[in-house]
Order: structure tokens, then sequence, then C-alpha cells
């Protein structure tokens, strides 16, 4: 797939913004709300606008679509139903398969209006996806908040094997307080592979909100409550609030602490391999043909720093 570079879509609601880049992954590149004073105030680490699209290794910035799965496939192979299924290997993640393929494929606007737009995907059998599926994003941008929904339709004849979740970058401070809830942790291997699930500890517990340890960090979160808060470096708080579908929470800072990711997923990592072993909780879905897996959540500003925790 050669690198390209595409037109920027623009969503207003008065001093909010978003710039949405359709065919470079379906991303949101960047994003603006109305604090409480009226001004904006920027909530995403940006995705460079104007550079070429590189679907391999991409830009980290703004929030992209995980479809039709989150994190990583473990030695890129599907061991489901009693079928050995090989996938690409991503070669930064080698020997594993990472993140799906809908953010590496370029989506089409379908519509589009001042405050809102709809994004579609139709990503045919690969060697990333064996299934053929389809994918829609809706985005709505208001003052204070974006909604988006994120859907999976199973396009093929069989019955598949389907996750989805989104994948924001924040700006962010490490002495910044974050906030969110979860019953499980589940501890990575080295190469960021999920082990089995366990309670929190207290060093875990993020209710009330405050700082993250120090340094890089990546935690996989079970039974999570669909929220969690995280305060910007403007001073304002930023929640997100999110459907049941989305159990699992995603939590990575790189090691250069640059940018926050709290991701909301409907599964962990390599959890269609952990099914098949007879792991529970792992958020693994099946779609039959036709059938459709879909979430919403949204971003939002509090009226008043850490109300939520």
């Amino acid at each position: 797939m050669k690198p390209h570079t595409n037109a920027i879509v623009q969503l207003r609601a008065g001093a909010a913004c978003a710039q949405l880049l359709p065919q470079c992954g379906g991303r949101v590149a960047t994003l603006q709300l109305t604090g409480n004073d009226g001004a904006p105030i920027d909530v995403l680490y940006p995705y460079p606008l104007n550079a070429l699209f590189d679907p391999v290794r991409w830009a980290k910035g703004g929030i992209y679509p995980l479809m039709p799965y989150s994190n990583r496939i473990a030695n890129a192979r599907l061991h489901v139903e009693g079928q050995d299924l090989a996938l690409k290997p991503h070669p930064d993640a080698l020997p594993h398969a990472l993140h799906g393929n809908a953010h590496r494929l370029p989506w089409t606007l379908e519509q589009h209006d001042e405050t809102s737009a709809v994004l579609r995907l139709e990503a045919p059998p690969s060697a990333d996806w064996p299934w053929h599926y389809s994918g829609r994003l809706d985005i709505t941008l208001c003052a204070q908040a974006l909604h988006m929904r994120i859907e999976i339709r199973n396009a093929s004849s069989r019955s598949m094997p389907a996750g989805i979740g989104l994948h924001p970058y924040f700006h962010h401070l490490p002495q910044a307080r974050v906030g969110y809830q979860a019953e499980a942790v589940w501890p990575p291997t080295a190469d960021f592979l999920a082990r089995a699930p366990r309670a929190p500890n207290a060093a875990e517990i993020y209710r009330p909100a405050r700082p993250l340890r120090p340094g890089g960090l990546t935690d996989y979160l079970g039974g999570w409550d669909g929220r969690a808060e995280i305060e910007l470096p403007q001073g304002a708080q930023l929640c997100i609030e999110a459907d049941p579908l989305f159990g699992h929470l995603v939590v990575h800072r790189p090691d250069n602490l640059a940018y926050l990711c709290l991701e909301p997923v409907s599964h962990v990592a390599d959890a269609f391999n952990l099914a098949a072993r007879g792991v529970a909780d792992t958020g693994t879905r099946w779609l039959a043909a036709g059938e459709s897996l879909a979430g919403a959540m949204r971003f939002y500003l509090a009226s008043n720093p850490l109300d939520h925790t």
C-alpha cells in the first residue's frame, strides 16, 4: 500500500473544532473543545495533517478506529473453531499481528455537515484478516463534547470473531491526575500479550483520580465501568463515557511521556485465542454472516474539575 495524503474534513461547533482524515484510516486528527471561559482547549495530541500517511508506521496522534480487533494477536495466528489461521504480522510487533487493519485503510466520507460526519469502510478478505467486513464511524461535534459511534459488520458468508474500540492520544503531563475504575488487571507479558487476570492491588486503583506511576506504562484492564477522566495541560478535565460493550480499557504512555492513550475496547489483547483456550471474560464476540457489533462513546469537558471522581 502506497503512502498518501488526504483532504481534511473540518467540523465546527462554535469555538470547538475537529479535523478528520477519512482516507488516513478514518482518523480524527485534531480536536479542540470549548472551555468554560469560551476559549478552545486542545484535547488530542495531534496527528500531522499534511504528512504522508504511512499505513505501516503511522504517526502517533489523534484518534483512530480499532477494527476488526484491538491490540495483539499472538504469533499472528488465530486458533478458533478448530482452525489455525495465519495473519500478517506487524513489523514493529513481531511475531504478532497488531490493531487490525481498519486504521490502515482509506475510509469513504459518506455524509458531512458542519457538525457531523459519517465514514464508511469496505475491507475485503486479505492477509491481514481472512473475512470480509464493513465499518462505519458516526462522528458528531458539540461545543464541549465529541460523540463517536463505531460499528463493524460481518460481510462474509461465515461467522467471524470481532472486536472494536477507539485509540485516542491525549495531551498529557506526567503529574496530571487520571481516574478510572476496573475490576481486573490483565498483566502484560514483555511483548504485550495478556496474562491471566487478577484483582487490582492498591497501587493500581485510580478512583479517586491521581497521577499515574512514573515512566512509560501499558496496563490492560477488564471489568471497566465505562468512565474515565484525565486532567489536560490547560487545567481542564476531559471525561470519557463509553457504552457497556467497551468493558476493557488500555492505559498506555510511552517512555518519552509525550502523550497518554486511554483506549476503550471491547476485548483484551489476544482475546480470541485466549477465549478458544477457555479463558473467561476476554470480551470475545462472534458475528454471524451479516451481523453487526456497535458501540458509542463521548469525550467531553467536565463543568467542574474532577467532578466525577
